[in-house]
């Protein structure tokens, strides 16, 4: 059986790596500061609460063994205040560094590093005048330090690294301040719903394709590559909040243009969008039509 560990196992996108690496036969040590049953009662599973403990007292506690990949998911602050505190954003990267150390030392030779579409914003940011920073650009600059700085601890340490770029996930399962849960559960609600006018470009992807694109990249992507985790055809932000709304509650009227966008809009030109298909074989199977469909019921199931 092969063996991997899991950060951020306990989260949105954790647990359903981790339920996806199950089913293909993958025994997982999950790492995390809270676990639910599913994963507590899995004989397949090793939870290990890393609450308060530094990466040192981690090593004694995961098993030696022949790991085959460390996913590395977690990271605090990803929405709300915290993604403008810095203090929690440096520390990030910090552990994510020092994440990437412990697989040399335990001889896991390859990391998936869960990067972020905000990294890059960050990114042309930094080349552009006149825009006004906004907190979570701390956010983008600790996801593309941690990026950046991994990548390097890990080429001086001998372990393969791949950033996978994660656009926009959304799904069955997520409950967050994220746009589509808000929008879907406002739309279902008959309340307003506002947002830019929404011709910055966007990307959004399904869950299971999300997930079933990032352990195919694990198991044969390219080291020090990075995959671009998205529908792969990007297109204004407000194709897919119609697109949305239309699905949801035809009759109702979307916000476009209440709130002012101060943002970048970056170029996916700089992504090898088919680049997961090509090295992988992986071929996303949710369209976004479906994708709300499906999340749009559960949530209303939820309520």
């Amino acid at each position: 059986m092969k063996k991997v560990i899991v950060t951020g196992a306990n989260g949105f996108i954790g647990k359903t790596l981790v339920k996806a690496l199950l089913e293909k036969g993958y025994s997982v040590v999950a790492l995390d500061v809270k676990f639910d049953e599913i994963l507590e009662k899995n004989s397949n599973v090793q939870c290990i609460n890393v609450m308060g403990k530094d990466v040192i007292s981690l090593k004694n506690e995961i098993p030696s063994d022949n790991y085959s990949c460390f996913f590395h998911l977690a990271w605090m602050g990803t929405s709300g205040p915290a993604r403008a505190d810095y203090e929690v954003q440096l520390n990030n990267v910090q552990l994510a560094c020092d994440y990437i150390k412990l697989c040399a030392e335990i001889g896991c030779e390859r990391v998936v590093y869960a990067s972020s579409i905000n990294e890059m914003e960050t990114y042309e940011y930094l080349q552009s005048d006149n825009i006004e920073p906004a907190g979570g650009y701390i956010y983008g600059t600790g996801k593309l330090a941690a990026h950046l700085m991994g990548e390097t601890v890990a080429k001086i340490n001998g372990v393969e690294f791949i950033p996978v770029i994660i656009t926009n996930i959304y799904g069955i399962g997520e409950k967050s301040a994220r746009m589509i849960y808000t929008s879907i559960n406002k739309l279902l609600k008959k309340e307003h719903c506002s947002f830019t006018e929404g011709y910055q470009t966007y990307d959004f992807i399904y869950i299971s394709d999300a997930i079933n694109s990032i352990i195919a990249v694990a198991e044969k992507g390219k080291a020090f590559n990075r995959y671009y985790i998205g529908s792969g055809e990007p297109k204004p932000l407000r194709e897919f909040l119609i697109e949305m709304k239309n699905i949801v509650d035809p009759e109702a009227e979307i916000g476009l243009g209440d709130i002012p966008f101060k943002g970048i809009d970056i170029s996916y030109s700089q992504f090898e969008l088919k680049k997961v298909e090509e090295d992988t074989g992986y071929v996303n199977e949710i369209p976004f039509s479906k994708g709300i469909k499906m999340t749009a019921e559960w949530i209303e199931g939820e309520m």
